[in-house]
């Protein structure tokens, strides 16, 4: 999936449908955006490096993790050759495990009972995916992509201590999603919550699952 050559706007549509599983909770991706150092929109853009920013020029399949605004934390798969700058942001999934445990997450310092949350308010958005999932700025660096996994179970361990993400066929159809994802199933459209470079149609979701925001209407044909 990660060769060395492939736009990160080419990776994050083959990751819908993955899993992703941490500290005992499991959820299926179902928004991502992509990001790159040539567009003023990516924390790597101009390919400075900083130490916020260091995870980002990390080695692909490798995670990047970031506070927003100063509130909430926000997850990335890093993409591209070592060095490159190039990485796809979570921004939605869906429970497959754990969801209890993700709820109660949700609700820390609010005032709000757990079941009280909507369904598909659990994780829309990545700062709400980064809470349910207790996706923390220490895990910049681990081994996110995992192709190797070959069952929840598998995942829970090998996700004890940080995040991993991997495929898993049954657990997207758990959802309502299959796999491999038809392109009738996708939907495209531009980055939300930037101000550059948000002309560019890099962020994906499925079609029927719960993302962060609608995306745009489509013409009819």
């Amino acid at each position: 999936m990660l060769e060395p050559l492939r736009h990160p706007a080419d990776v994050a549509p083959d990751l819908l449908g993955w899993t992703i599983a941490c500290r005992g909770t499991a959820a299926v991706l179902t928004e991502v955006e992509a990001y790159h150092e040539e567009e003023p929109a990516a924390h790597s853009y101009g390919g400075r490096v900083t130490p916020r920013t260091a995870g980002l020029f990390g080695p692909p399949g490798t995670a990047y993790v970031y506070l927003s605004y100063g509130i909430h934390w926000c997850a990335n798969l890093v993409t591209g050759a070592d060095g490159s700058g190039e990485a796809v942001l979570l921004r939605a999934g869906m429970p497959v495990h754990g969801e209890e445990l993700i709820r109660a997450r949700r609700v820390v310092g609010r005032a709000t009972e757990p079941g009280a949350l909507r369904a598909k308010d659990l994780l829309t958005g990545p700062g709400r995916l980064a809470q349910g999932l207790d996706l923390r700025l220490d895990d910049t660096g681990c081994v996110l992509l995992r192709e190797d996994l070959q069952s929840l179970g598998d995942a829970l361990d090998a996700a004890a201590h940080g995040p991993v993400i991997y495929r898993d066929i049954a657990l997207a159809a758990q959802v309502g999603i299959e796999l491999p994802l038809d392109r009738a199933h996708l939907l495209v459209g531009p980055r939300i919550g930037i101000t550059k470079a948000v002309e560019l149609p890099w962020r994906f979701g499925v079609r029927g699952a719960h993302v962060s925001k609608p995306f745009p209407v489509e013409p009819a044909p």
